[in-house]
């Protein structure tokens, strides 16, 4: 999938450069994008547009509906499941570390932690349940580690909404840096991820559609060729495409640009380990 070439960068520039209501208020971006999003798709509604590319493309929605649930994904949720219910040795075990066994909290993440005064993804908060209890920790881009406990993760919060926090001053800061490295310009390219997902969200390129930056966090992980695919995962990828050096798995910045995706989900609800069509 691509983007416009460098012809039309004033047109994008243009774009970019328009003022969001407020920088410091994540609601104000998120009702601005809205609006934004609801002039050029009339008939589309937030819950529609999380869809992706089959939100604008009918035989990928069609395909999408026949691979509902994803080739994999039963399997990797099985395994998911065996993890997250594994006892360590003094007895205890990742659901022990959740309210409610997990249930229903991947709706609420990434969410900043004042003790350690940084934003937590779901991944983060499994390797921090992890190292407590002096176990081994997940790589964050494992599909057969990671991956597997986040697909089932998120398959117990199926159809909860999207509610991720940003009232206090600590965390409207990470949504802001979120912001703005969705908005920078980087690498070869010299495009932003909002380039296309903001300016041209609906238009095809390569062969599919570009999704829309709402309801951005609300399938994954995502299945491709039988294996899961976090959201990070697929922004390490998307800044690959840039030509830009992809933030490292696990990073503060991949997380920043993750809970400002989340906040824009808000509202919505979870439709994990949706299929994805091989690249």
């Amino acid at each position: 999938m691509r983007c416009p070439d460098r012809r039309l960068a004033a047109a994008w520039l243009l774009a970019l450069a328009a003022p969001f209501a407020s920088a410091a208020d994540p609601e104000a971006v998120r009702s601005e994008l809205l609006a934004r999003e609801r002039e050029r798709h009339p008939a589309a509604s937030p819950q529609d547009l999380a869809a992706g590319s089959a939100a604008f493309d009918p035989a990928r929605a069609e395909e999408a509906s026949r691979n509902r649930p994803a080739p994999g994904a039963a399997d990797a949720v099985e395994a998911g499941k065996r993890l997250w219910t594994r006892k360590f040795a003094n007895g205890r075990s990742l659901a022990g570390c959740f309210p409610n066994g997990g249930r229903g909290i991947a709706a609420a993440y990434p969410q900043y932690d004042p003790r350690v005064k940084r934003l937590v993804s779901l991944e983060t908060a499994i390797n921090q349940c992890l190292k407590t209890h002096g176990q081994p920790l997940m790589e964050a881009d494992d599909p057969g580690t990671m991956g597997a406990v986040l697909a089932y993760v998120r398959s117990l919060a199926e159809g909860r909404k999207v509610a991720v926090r940003a009232t206090t001053a600590a965390a409207r800061d990470r949504f802001e840096e979120g912001r703005r490295l969705y908005f920078t310009r980087m690498g070869q390219r010299n495009l932003a991820c909002a380039t296309c997902h903001v300016n041209h969200s609906g238009r095809i390129y390569g062969d599919a559609a570009i999704p829309s930056p709402i309801g951005a966090a609300v399938q994954w992980p995502h299945f491709r060729d039988g294996r899961p695919a976090s959201l990070q995962v697929r922004i390490r990828e998307c800044l690959g495409r840039m030509g830009a050096a992809p933030f490292p798995a696990g990073s503060d910045e991949i997380t920043h640009l993750e809970f400002f995706l989340a906040y824009l989900s808000n509202g919505l609800a979870v439709r994990a380990n949706a299929w994805r069509p091989p690249p």
